[in-house]
């Protein structure tokens, strides 16, 4: 058997390592010709350019009590950085936070073993160096000596452990945990069926951490770039007395941003998180790592009204922001970049567990009844018609994988054959008919339109009445989570990049499973896919396993969504991670 892994043992420079390895990095940042239309240099008011150096300048004063040159004289190094939030972060504890809001907020003041750079690819975070095994299920990372936290305390091995153990704790009842299972005895500890000294993580010394994993997998060094990864310093969270990550006074950070309270580089009593107003971050000076943090200053603003991220950017109150679909063509026209992600995938899924739908035919049935034409019509504008499962902006080792695995692959539409297939399934089952159905959506003007449409094709088409249950989002994914649906229209949105990071979603181990799918066949070829490297090697098992989801009806996908961000045509090096929804400025510069 031909074997494309290195040999035990041999060091891997985590650049090269990922070259062809790690089947999910890839970058979602686009460039300028991708983005930008041939426009003219938008002309700024100078009065309200000037106030705003001169508030950028008073900004680094009251921080650093040193005055500095306008960013156009720094080559946009050292800037007053301005984005928004949507809702107050919940939590700043990486081991616990789950929303947006707060994963902003720790993307950029934390960092893990490995970190993202400004084009989405993975680069060296507080580990320099790393070995893995020939079986891609042993690594051992080498931290770099001079990575501090912000109160001057050093990052060591210990804070990575510590933190880990943490985060699996039963106690600790960390919704995020699961991120860990990968590493060996992680999901006993969990359950508490083994003690936490089981884990399979050695300190080798301060600087050199060992981590075992259950299985093979290849794509490990870029699961460590999640928040639950991010190192936690046991003598800072102990003297927090429970209240680690819930106010600024409660926080110390790693990473390349940090809040003025607990940085013992300076002296100030500013305010760094006011609750429900705003957040405000200053550069780390004691950060350490492969990239400088070239911004002096990032403030959030925590503003819950979408309409008012466009008014916001013209007006030049912040410098980027997340827009809505109908600004774009207007932002474009002067001169503004723009940046565009179409990274999920809605579509119908159906509940493998519920009665009835554990028959591939009765599943088939109902999705070869979404006839494109019934809600093509009805789409919104930041949504297309979807012919695979897998989002298009996916990339698989720095190339998009639609290019790779070819386009598609859904089912196809047949209501006309759709009814035959129903018979089948109920001959299956010995049944004549099936309990009642009730279908969840989104409650949203468009999508019960949409979804009218469908039901009443299967109506027509089955002859079964199907109800129809629009619900909030957030209801509608906490009732795809337990497994309370029959049939949802339900969005895939991966937390990051990779095909396999949507595929094994739907793993008979995973515990959120949204189908509640048990097939031996399909988790064999997720096994396959984590423990490969070699582009060519994992490309076959992934293409065969969203072929599976497709041809038995699991998931049936009917539109992509889009999202799209726009900054200044003076700004670069912010990276919108297209799929968590967070912005990465330690590249961010502003040449105003």
């Amino acid at each position: 058997m031909r074997n494309d892994h290195p040999p035990a043992s041999v060091r891997i420079l985590p650049v090269a390592a990922h070259t062809d390895g790690g089947s999910g990095r890839g970058s979602g940042h686009l460039t300028r010709g991708e983005t930008m239309k041939n426009t003219p240099k938008k002309k700024r008011n100078i009065s309200r350019l000037l106030a705003r150096c001169i508030a950028a300048l008073l900004a680094v004063v009251m921080i650093t009590g040193t005055l500095t040159a306008c960013s156009e004289d720094t080559g946009g190094v050292g800037y007053k950085f301005s984005f928004s939030l949507t809702a107050n972060p919940r939590n700043l504890d990486p081991q616990m936070a789950t929303d947006n809001n707060s994963l902003m907020v720790i993307r950029n003041m934390y960092e893990g073993l490995m970190r993202s750079d400004s084009s989405g690819d993975l680069i060296p975070g507080v580990a320099e160096s790393y070995e893995v095994n020939a079986e891609f299920d042993e690594y051992i990372f080498y931290l770099r000596e001079d990575a501090r936290w912000s109160n001057g305390d050093p990052v060591t091995a210990f804070d990575f452990e510590f933190a880990w153990r943490r985060a699996l704790d039963p106690g600790t009842n960390s919704d995020t945990c699961l991120a860990l299972y990968c590493i060996q005895n992680a999901e006993a500890i969990n359950k508490g069926e083994v003690s936490a000294q089981e884990l399979g993580v050695t300190v080798i010394d301060e600087h050199t951490l060992k981590v075992m994993l259950e299985y093979p997998y290849a794509e490990f060094p870029l699961q460590t770039t999640q928040a639950v990864y991010m190192p936690c310093n046991q003598t800072f969270f102990e003297s927090t007395s429970g209240h680690y990550g819930l106010d600024d006074d409660y926080v110390i950070s790693n990473g390349p941003f940090c809040f003025y309270q607990n940085a013992a580089f300076l002296e100030s009593t500013a305010t760094s998180w006011n609750h429900d107003n705003y957040v405000r971050m200053i550069r780390n000076e004691y950060y350490r790592g492969e990239q400088t943090c070239l911004p002096a200053v990032l403030y959030l603003g925590i503003r819950n009204r979408k309409s008012v991220y466009y008014e916001l950017l013209v007006e030049e109150v912040v410098e980027a922001a997340k827009i809505e679909s109908q600004y774009v063509d207007r932002l474009e026209d002067e001169g503004y970049l723009t940046y565009t992600y179409t990274d999920c995938t809605w579509g119908l899924i159906f509940n493998t567990s519920a009665n009835g739908f554990d028959d591939a035919y009765v599943r088939q049935a109902f999705a070869m009844c979404a006839d494109t034409a019934l809600y093509e019509s009805e789409l919104a504008d930041n949504t297309e018609v979807a012919y695979d499962i897998i989002p298009p902006v996916t990339k698989l080792n720095g190339m998009l994988y639609r290019e790779l695995a070819g386009s598609g692959m859904k089912l196809k539409a047949d209501p006309s054959s759709a009814y035959s297939l129903l018979k089948k399934g109920y001959a299956n089952q010995g049944r004549t008919n099936l309990p009642t159905i009730t279908v969840i959506c989104p409650n949203d003007e468009n999508v019960v339109r949409l979804m009218q449409n469908l039901v009443q094709s299967w109506r027509d088409n089955l002859l079964i009445y199907v109800n129809l249950e629009p619900l909030s989002e957030d209801t509608l994914n906490n009732r795809v989570d337990i497994g309370d649906y029959q049939i949802a229209l339900w969005c895939l949105a991966p937390s990051k990049d990779g095909p396999l990071e949507c595929l094994k979603k739907f793993d008979s181990e995973n515990y959120y499973n949204p189908a509640r799918l048990k097939s031996p066949a399909f988790d064999k070829l997720i096994d396959l896919s984590a423990a490969k490297t070699n582009t060519e090697d994992i490309l076959a098992p992934l293409v065969a396993a969203e072929k599976y989801l497709n041809n038995m009806a699991i998931f049936y996908p009917m539109f992509y969504e889009t999202t799209y961000y726009a900054t200044w045509n003076t700004v670069d090096g912010i990276y919108f991670s297209p799929f968590d929804g967070t912005a990465d400025f330690i590249n961010a510069t502003c040449t105003e």
